[in-house]
């Protein structure tokens, strides 16, 4: 049984969270917190294995909760909270960087796709218990990375001479904003190359997710418009309900054609459309995420003759998309998150073995 605590300052939605998760034959609801220093008591005597966060708490704010409750007995935390504009998608991602690990708009219990979307938050809140936590120090400031060892292995890789990258090509779910900010944050703001993201969000989320990651790493990051000519070191998110597509002459193309692994945007898309027009010039990459999307895709690249990279099991949170890339043949390299920006830079600067960019 997977051990949920619910915090919410409404007693309505409390009651409504318990009722749903206590029909799944998986799920023990041992305790409902009110408040912030209550979900803090909570979390010490009861040990719940996951809990659902709200961001807006009477006495002491999501933000500090979560930061105490990481601080002091780690669990993962899933945050579900009221979404009404990208500024209250940005506090969500905020709350990533104090250590939730996923954030979930609250659904509106008249609105006609509730029932899905409470499944799709259930899902994610069964998927997120199974994550390792570990106990956060206060030697990281909010929104910081921490730098990959000088170890890494990244020195025991050869440089793909083979590449003649110009383009990346990115796909992430489940876990992924955290994982495109460490890549992000990896990269020089002048990087010779245009970055285009497939990132699945529940809706609302993506200018908010945008805005984060522009404040975050510096990097210029907007949300792709069709017909736009790319321009190197740019950082361009497919938008909500419509695939993303590449041309031949460097143009991005949106359609609302049929979901692809039943999802739109879809990184398969992306990536078969980087294959198919521009071959060996392009990089893709797979990042942590639920399903399978973006595995056949980056085959694709692979067999076209581009470079193609997965994250390892131990870096992601959820390692179905990328373990399905790794299972097919379709990684040449398969690294930790903190290596894969470094990696990048060694392609697209040509930086020699053991060298990081500035």
């Amino acid at each position: 049984m997977i051990k949920v605590l619910i915090v919410d300052d409404s007693a309505s939605v409390r009651m409504l969270f318990a009722e749903l998760f206590k029909r799944e034959d998986d799920f023990e609801v041992v305790g409902c917190a009110e408040d912030g220093y209550s979900a803090l008591r909570m979390v010490r005597d009861l040990k719940p294995d996951v809990v659902t966060m709200d961001v807006n708490l009477p006495d002491c704010d999501g933000f500090r909760v979560t930061r105490m409750i990481m601080e002091q007995n780690p669990v993962p935390i899933v945050v579900i909270s009221a979404v009404y504009s990208a500024s209250d998608a940005e506090i969500g991602f905020r709350l990533i960087d104090t250590g939730a690990l996923a954030f979930h708009n609250k659904p509106a219990l008249k609105s006609e796709n509730f029932e899905e979307q409470m499944q799709e938050i259930i899902l994610s809140v069964r998927l997120m218990s199974e994550v390792k936590v570990v106990r956060r120090k206060s030697r990281y400031r909010s929104g910081t990375v921490p730098e990959p060892p000088a170890s890494s292995s990244i020195d025991c890789l050869p440089m793909p001479s083979s590449c003649k990258g110009k383009v990346i090509c990115i796909g992430a779910s489940t876990g992924g904003p955290q994982a495109i900010k460490c890549v992000l944050s990896s990269l020089p703001h002048d990087f010779p190359a245009p970055i285009l993201i497939v990132q699945h969000m529940s809706e609302g989320f993506t200018d908010g997710l945008v805005n984060w990651l522009k404040n975050n790493t510096g990097h210029d990051v907007c949300v792709a418009a069709h017909g736009d000519v790319l321009k190197s070191g740019r950082v361009y998110f497919a938008p909500e309900g419509l695939h993303m597509e590449i041309s031949a002459g460097l143009k991005i193309v949106l359609t609302a054609g049929p979901c692809v692994n039943e999802i739109r945007p879809s990184a398969s898309v992306l990536f078969s459309s980087a294959a198919r027009n521009l071959g060996s010039s392009v990089v893709g990459v797979l990042l942590t995420g639920m399903g399978r999307d973006g595995a056949d895709g980056l085959l694709e690249i692979k067999n076209s003759g581009g470079y193609t990279i997965a994250q390892d099991k131990e870096s992601s949170i959820v390692f179905g998309m990328p373990g399905e890339a790794v299972k097919i043949g379709a990684a040449k390299s398969i690294l930790p998150i903190n290596n894969i920006g470094a990696h990048l830079c060694r392609i697209f600067l040509g930086l020699p073995e053991g060298s990081r960019a500035k």
